[in-house]
């Protein structure tokens, strides 16, 4: 199994994958969240950085800009969470999205629900959908 045991390499990766489309933008936030009785709960989020992990679950719900909620199966997940392991090996950083994913899958394996991805290409705009008011309240507090 391959690992990128270096910032470097792990800097290389993302270069990497977000050159190989050329419409992808980073977005100012995203996360994965789980709705259950019609609610969205977001329990780890991003804004300003991780873009490894981003570009990873843009590629397995096919987001390339700006914002977007995608729902997400769990095999899906699995792939994405496959695609990132190899940042693992990496001690510089803590790698919160790769443990946050492998619990998310988890827990909707376990306990039901629906998967949701969601992207937040600036935040001035305006909400898409409920998802991504639910990520915005998450980020707000």
């Amino acid at each position: 199994m391959e690992k990128w045991a270096t910032r470097e390499e792990i800097i290389a990766v993302r270069e990497r994958l977000e050159a190989a489309d050329p419409r992808w933008r980073r977005p100012a936030a995203y996360a994965v969240g789980v709705i259950r009785d019609g609610r969205t709960s977001f329990t780890l989020t991003n804004r300003d950085g991780n873009y490894l992990p981003a570009v990873i679950l843009a590629r397995a719900v096919g987001h390339s800009s700006g914002s977007g909620s995608y729902p997400l199966s769990v095999e899906q997940l699995e792939t994405a969470e496959a695609e990132l392991a190899p940042a693992e090996a990496c001690p510089d950083f803590e790698h919160p999205n790769l443990h946050h994913w492998r619990d998310l899958i988890a827990e909707v394996t376990g306990e039901g629900g629906q998967l949701v991805a969601v992207f937040v290409g600036d935040l001035a705009d305006e909400p898409v959908d409920e998802h991504d008011r639910a990520l915005r309240a998450a980020l707000e507090g």
